[in-house]
């Protein structure tokens, strides 16, 4: 026991303890009242002070814009709720207990209580000045993000927006530009992607910097830090540099936008990781010159361009306010609008400045605008046009702001030739260190390209011309006053601007009725003069008109009628450049006093003769004679006096040259004058119309370095780009005999572009034209030439060369011997390097009427054209194979033979029988029955077999009808190698292919386990087959996995009368992005979407793009697809059928599908012996030979597949195949089952259908079956609601357009047009739970519908809703011969929209509903097609009832004539 107490004793004392401690600590309590009070004062007045201090430091950091910490802000209201509730206890219970007896109060639990609070709150107040110790009370705020973009969403914006933020979705892409010009609206946009991007989480954050014309590196890191609340103190570039590098890389995405780039900025002195840098930074650049983004590698470049004119008006508008919508100043205003020529920031900067303002205000603006000078609008100035300056004094050199400014002499929205800017500025002496006109003309294209880069110069729709936005030419105009330019275009001017003197360096007056002009005006400085007119003005020049123009340099006179030049032209000794074009012009002698002349133009002038002082311009470098279609003659020696002569342009002139033979005096130029020229002439454009006047030993030295020469009657037209002056070297050629002219051969080395016809005696055309082999021809064309044979013939000569290395078209037409393209009679495989270099470049082939080629290239040449595009081919009858194999190496050739291949077009090729056939499976047919003996069977066979299969064949030929030919090769375009040679091909066209059977055959084609390996034809978005009379399949022997065809977007067949379906299944479940059907005239075709395996098959089809469906004339199409499969065409908005008398329903055949796991081995008569009956061997290859439509009563297509246990037939004694009963049979023969066109299932699936066409179906019951639409209880079923045009003509055995459906129902809340035509057995078009659907109907037609006795049926009993036709307006009834009344009962009274009522041949109709009708619109009953005359009685129903009776008393006095008549005749009998 003692043990036990000793062993407890240390516990017992320290309860002891603790417990006299407690106690102690308690009784302190009633003692140290006072004490425990004053504590807590004294900490309270610490806190106090405290919670000051704090509020001092929030003070500061309000004031400096900083974000208090969370921990102060807690704190703080800590402080806050303690202090309240400390006040109170202090000033309440605290002095009440002092009050009682000094303190000593005698209640001895209240005094305990006070104590023992003071002592808690003092301990509360000792942890709140202990948290209060912060390290740091306030932090600078994150960044705010850009801000609002004022963004509009105009559709041309969002587009871009889409593309963009589809780029910066890209893993592949880093970097991306938006350019435009200034004011386009380049950072309104940057700022809006960075807020989508943003608010979609692309990026962590978003940081944009203006970099500007002045690039300051340490001011664009500070804004991009800045955003990053990235603090950069330091001062050193590479420091601060790495240092941001390093923030961007730390690991969140982050989109930098790099604002209003001028130059290509150095991103690695910013400090912005680029390219593989770093994969989660992405740059988005905005800039005015594409150049600059081009140098940053930005891999994206958006351009920009002005809006439209209804977002330019939207836009106008928004900013005028609603004045513009007054109908006096509408018109003014948006002409205005148009002068800002859908540039946003002028829009906005003019729309603002005339919000409110009165007419003559806006009136004074748009006549500001229009002449160029708006000094006086609001903000123009400064905002816009500042900007635009701004670009163009950013130009990088004189040349190019030379040349802009020259741009400005041309009317607003002109196309501006830039042959006239070379020609002014050589005139000028604008361009430096310019040796010739032709450097002269890169030169300025060059400049142009730049101009448009920089988005001062827009591009036109017609080559080697541009446009200058209307409000860039203002710009330009302005800036060009200052440099002397004076330019006034306006159509109703008749003289020039009254001023005596014109102290300028740049005249345009451009006006259709200037036919007045000043004499002897005083223009010192004046170094352009340019008149733009109208030939039908006729211009008489003052004498002294250029008597003080002394320094002209560049004088064109465009569209003038004027018999003379003004005497004084003879003062212009300085002149450099005269351009007369389009003029009418008589007498031009003249300019032969203008010795200074370096360029002359006529073009298009109306002028027959040139006058022989043109000889005087020994200067002439450019003389300019295209399409003066009256000049006839030319003095001799003319030509030859123009010894510096650079260019000559002759196109479309039909001079008499005269021919060199003979000595007689000659009355015109001759062709030999040009060897005068041949030191310098660098370009000739001419056409020779006679080839007998072409000297035959003319040798130009210097090898000009442009040409253009047709030479034969009729062969200019032939001649491309002939109204450009950056052309190809051209020939054309015909009706001549080329190899005995020299003088035609020597181009022929540097011709870029050759076209033949009706050449002679050209048999092979390479070594007879140039043994070098045409190293510089892109386009050869060759026509009608009977001798042609060969392009190259390599069985007599031989070249070290390969031939047209760089040919990039070959056209060749109605060469009706010719044989080959390339013929050698060597083995293709022992040719030389330099004949597989031929055609190497070739992109495009097209052969027409070249009835004895029988192929196009071996495939030793034709695995050289890497290039090839596009293939055309057309009526070569004889055209067996494009690319026939002949002894090449299969192993040796690449799966992808033509990758570039993206056209082929097959037209009338009557003999082909394939791509190229001597390369994959080959098959066995019998031609009587299209059956085949499949290659992976034959392949197996011995030598005896094959021999058996053949003796069965002819055993069969003699004693039976089963098989009637011999075995055949299989005709398909693509075998299972051939379809992977053209992996990127686009558009696949067949017309009058007649030998093919087969257009994709797929036989013995290797798919991988992962099904990822083959892709095929996964480019091809057309096909396109007609009158292919013997193709069957479109697909076929399709095998398990395969993966292809996922971009067809069109699928369009007529007139195959053998194909007997269009789509195999698994070929169908591949066509994700399929547009669009249509299918003419196929008479065997009976599904479109046929099963060709036995696989598990999703019980759901889906079509998920197809938008249109268009079937005609299928005499024997019975439904979509036999199987019983449902199928989902979200997209398709117009369904056309037509002709298609055995179609029932678009639907399956087959209502209730069962999948077959198992062959039934009692059907499965397969034989298990080499022999059966008298096929012997043959009948186990018959086992895969799929049925013709004629010999069964249903047509099945197991040849889709290389599974020989998904086929089952037998084999009757006399030789016919029979197929077992199918469990999934069709019961779309059931004639007691009334079927729907659209069934319930397939009804729910065609939400966005807005078009249904039918015509001439001859077994369509009903068109809409709503008895089985699923509609729950909770809410209603939506039908059809974008369905707008519903058309039925000659369905005679419609019953129903719509079949009974379920009463809460909603949709057809869109159908506009109702039109029903000799729909003979309807007897009414809807019931009254379908007519209160249509709420948006406008127009309801029915013609010659014999049992319609009412268009809307009486209403069932659940059915008693009242029937409102809000919006029709239109409907008319003709030859309806039962109709009695629109409604029998009191309902459809209101139709507040009914204008026009069309009653025809109606004899029964005598009333429209039993009661008042409200058709405040009605003009009246029309009784004739044309609307012109209408009966109204006041009401409807009276006005029907007028008719009727009228058609009785015609009717009674019709019947009376006629038995009186009777009567006359029996009398007179």
């Amino acid at each position: 026991m003692e043990i036990a107490m000793e062993s407890i004793k240390p516990i017992i004392e320290k309860i002891e303890e603790n417990l006299l401690e407690r106690i102690g600590q308690q009784i302190g309590y009633l003692i140290h009242l006072n004490s425990n009070v004053k504590n807590l004062k004294d900490q309270f007045q610490k806190l106090g002070d405290k919670r000051h201090g704090v509020q001092l430091g929030i003070d500061e950091a309000e004031r400096n814009g900083e974000v208090m910490a969370p921990e102060v802000e807690r704190w703080v209201q800590k402080v806050d709720n303690i202090s309240e509730g400390l006040q109170g206890f202090l000033e309440e219970d605290v002095k009440a207990n002092t009050m009682c007896l000094d303190g000593w109060c005698p209640n001895l639990k209240s005094r305990y209580s006070l104590s023992k609070k003071a002592k808690k709150k003092t301990l509360e107040i000792d942890g709140l000045l202990k948290d209060g110790q912060f390290a740091r009370m306030s932090y600078r705020p994150p960044p705010q993000g850009i801000g609002s973009s004022g963004f509009k969403a105009f559709e041309s914006r969002i587009s871009i927006v889409k593309e963009v933020l589809k780029a910066l979705r890209d893993n592949n892409i880093n970097m991306i530009a938006i350019c435009g010009m200034g004011g386009i609206g380049k950072t309104t946009m940057a700022k809006e992607v960075a807020k989508i991007a943003k608010d979609d989480k692309l990026f962590d954050e978003v940081a944009m910097a203006v970099v500007s014309q002045n690039q300051d590196n340490k001011k664009i890191q500070g804004q991009i830090a800045e955003m990053l609340d990235l603090k950069l103190e330091e001062h050193s570039p590479l420091v601060r540099a790495e240092r941001l590098k390093n923030r961007i890389t730390s690991g969140k995405s982050v989109l930098v936008i790099l604002d209003d780039i001028w130059d290509a900025l150095n991103l690695d002195d910013v400090g912005i990781p680029y390219g593989g840098q770093h994969n989660r930074c992405k740059i988005l650049l905005t800039s005015r010159s594409e150049d600059a983004c081009n140098q940053m590698k930005s891999q994206k470049i958006f351009k920009i361009e002005v809006l439209s004119g209804k977002e330019s008006w939207n836009l106008f508008r928004e900013m005028a306010g609603n004045c513009v919508d007054t109908p006096n100043l509408r018109p003014i205003a948006k002409e205005v609008a148009k002068e800002c020529g859908g540039l946003p920031v002028a829009l906005v900067t003019v729309g603002r400045a005339l919000e409110n303002k009165r007419e003559f205000e806006w009136s004074d603006a748009l006549q500001q605008l229009k002449k160029s000078i708006p000094k006086n609008i609001l903000g123009l100035d400064s905002k816009v046009y500042s900007s635009i300056e701004l670009s163009y004094n950013y130009l990088k050199s004189d040349e190019a702001r030379s040349c802009f400014l020259l741009c400005c002499l041309f009317p607003e929205d002109y196309d501006i030739p830039i042959e006239y800017i070379v020609r002014y500025g050589v005139g000028q002496s604008l361009l430096a260190k310019i040796d010739n006109v032709g450097e002269a003309r890169n030169r300025v294209h060059a400049i142009v390209e730049y101009l448009k880069r920089s988005f001062l110069l827009l591009d036109s729709w017609q080559e080697e011309y541009v446009k200058m936005h209307d409000v860039v030419r203002d710009v330009a105009i302005s800036i060009a006053e200052n440099h002397g330019f004076l330019v006034h275009c306006n159509n109703e001017m008749e003289e020039w601007p009254e001023k005596e003197t014109y102290d300028r360096s740049a005249i345009s007056l451009v006006s259709k009725k200037l036919k007045r002009h000043p004499d002897g005006l005083v223009c010192p400085k004046l170094e352009l003069l340019q008149l733009l007119c109208s030939r039908t003005t006729l211009q008489t020049f003052p004498a002294n008109l250029f008597k003080e123009m002394s320094g002209l340099n560049v004088l064109s006179l465009s569209g003038m009628s004027f018999p003379l030049l003004p005497q004084s032209i003879h003062v212009l000794q300085n002149l450099r450049a005269l351009h007369l074009d389009f003029c009418e012009l008589t007498d031009v002698s003249a300019i032969g006093a203008l010795r200074k002349l370096e360029i002359l133009s006529f073009l298009r002038s109306d002028i027959k003769e040139l006058p022989r002082e043109m000889g005087n311009l020994s200067h002439l470098k450019v003389l300019d004679l295209s399409k003066c279609g009256a000049l006839q003659r030319i003095p001799p020696g003319l030509l030859s006096s123009l010894s510096h002569l650079e260019e000559l342009y002759m196109l479309g002139v039909r001079v008499y040259w005269e021919p060199m033979e003979g000595n007689k005096e000659r009355a015109n130029a001759s062709l030999a004058e040009l060897m005068s020229l041949s030191n310098h002439l660098m370009a000739l454009k001419i056409d020779i119309p006679n080839i007998e006047v072409l000297p035959k030993h003319i040798l130009f030295e210097n090898q000009m370095k442009k040409f253009q020469i047709s030479v034969g009657e009729g062969m200019y037209p032939h001649l491309t780009e002939t109204d450009s002056y950056l052309f190809k070297n051209q020939l054309a050629l015909g009706r001549c005999d080329i190899a005995k002219s020299r003088t035609l051969l020597q181009p022929l080395a540097k011709c870029e572009i050759l076209y033949l016809r009706e050449i002679k005696d050209l048999k092979n055309i390479v070594y007879e034209l140039d043994k070098e082999g045409f190293q510089c021809l892109k386009v050869l064309e060759v026509h009608v030439s009977e001798s042609v044979e060969y392009i190259i013939d390599a069985t007599s000569h031989q070249t070290p060369r390969a031939a047209f290395p760089i040919l990039d078209s070959l056209i060749l037409s109605s060469l009706y011997n010719f044989k080959e393209i390339y013929h050698c009679q060597f083995p293709e495989r022992s040719l030389t390097d330099s004949k597989l270099g031929c055609f190497g470049n070739l992109r495009s082939i097209r052969l027409n009427f070249c009835e004895q080629l029988k192929n196009v290239f071996s495939l030793s040449i034709a695995r050289g054209l890497v290039q090839l595009q596009e293939l055309k081919f057309d009526h070569c009858f004889h055209m067996e194979e494009i690319f026939p194999k002949e002894g090449e190496d299969e192993k040796a050739l690449d799966k992808n033979m033509f990758p570039q291949l993206t056209l082929l077009h097959l037209r009338w090729l009557r003999s082909l029988i394939g791509f190229c056939t001597g390369v994959g499976p080959v098959q066995l047919v019998q031609s009587s029955l299209n059956q085949e003996v499949g290659s992976s069977e034959t392949d197996k066979l011995t030598t005896s077999e094959k021999a058996e299969v053949t003796d069965d064949i002819q055993q069969q030929t003699t004693s039976s009808d089963f098989l009637e030919s011999t075995p055949l090769i299989s005709h398909k375009l693509f075998s299972s190698t051939t379809i992977l040679w053209p992996p990127n091909l686009e558009e696949l066209l067949l017309t009058r292919i007649n030998s093919i059977e087969v257009l994709f055959d797929l036989e013995g084609l290797k798919v991988d386990n992962d099904r990822q390996g083959i892709t095929i034809l996964s480019e091809l978005k057309t096909l396109s087959v007609w009158y292919s009379s013997k193709l069957a399949y479109m697909w076929k022997n399709v095998p398990r996995g395969i993966q292809g065809f996922q971009n067809l977007t069109s699928i369009e067949v007529s007139l195959c009368d053998n194909l007997i379906y269009l789509i195999p299944l698994s070929i169908a479940k591949l066509l994700v992005k399929l547009q669009s059907i249509d299918l003419f005239d196929c008479g065997a075709i009976k599904n479109i979407v046929q099963r060709d395996g036995e696989e598990e098959a999703a019980d759901i089809i889906t079509f998920p793009k197809l938008s249109s469906l268009m079937l005609s004339r299928l005499p024997n199409l019975v439904s979509f697809c036999i199987e019983a499969y449902s199928f989902e065409w979200p997209s398709i908005k117009v369904i056309s059928l037509s002709h298609c008398n055995n179609l029932k329903t678009i639907g399956s055949e087959t209502q209730s599908p069962r999948k077959l796991k198992k062959i039934n081995e009692e059907l499965d008569s397969r034989p298990h012996e080499p022999r059966i009956g008298s096929l012997g061997f043959l009948g186990r290859c018959l086992e895969c030979v799929p049925r013709r439509k004629n010999y069964g009563p249903m047509a099945v297509s197991d040849q889709g597949t290389t599974d020989k246990s998904q086929r089952s037939y037998s084999v009757k004694k006399e030789g016919t195949l029979t197929k077992p009963m199918d469990p999934r049979a069709s019961d779309i023969n059931n004639s007691s089952k009334i079927w729907s066109l659209f069934p319930s299932n397939l009804i729910e699936c065609l939400k966005n259908l807005e078009s249904v066409y039918l015509r001439n179906c001859n077994s369509i019951e009903v068109i809409f079956q709503l008895e089985e639409l699923n509609v729950e209880e909770s809410h209603m079923a939506l039908v059809l609601d974008q369905l707008q045009k519903l058309y039925l003509d000659d369905l005679p055995k419609l019953m129903h357009i719509w079949k009974k459906g379920p009463k809460r129902i909603m949709g057809y809340g869109n159908l506009r047009l109702l039109e029903v035509k000799k729909c003979n057995n309807l007897t009414n078009l809807f019931s009254p739970s379908i007519g209160k659907l249509l709420v948006m109907l406008e127009e309801i037609k029915v013609i010659g519908c014999e049992k319609i006795e009412e268009l809307l049926a009486i209403a069932r009993e659940e059915e008693e809703e009242e029937v409102l036709f809000y919006k029709v307006n239109s409907i008319w009834l003709q030859d309806l011969p039962n109709l009695q009344c629109f409604c029998k009962e009191e309902n459809a009274f209101e139709w507040p929209s009914l204008k026009k009522i069309m009653v025809i041949r109606c004899p029964k109709l005598r009333t429209f509903v039993p009661t008042n009708l409200k058709t405040p619109e009605l003009e009246g009953v029309y009784e004739d097609k044309e609307f012109e005359t209408p009966q109204w009685k006041g009401d409807l129903n009276a006005t029907l009832e007028h008719i009727f009776k009228g058609k009785e008393k015609q009717v009674d006095h019709d019947i009376q004539q006629q038995e009186q008549t009777e009567k006359q005749v029996d009398h007179e009998t």
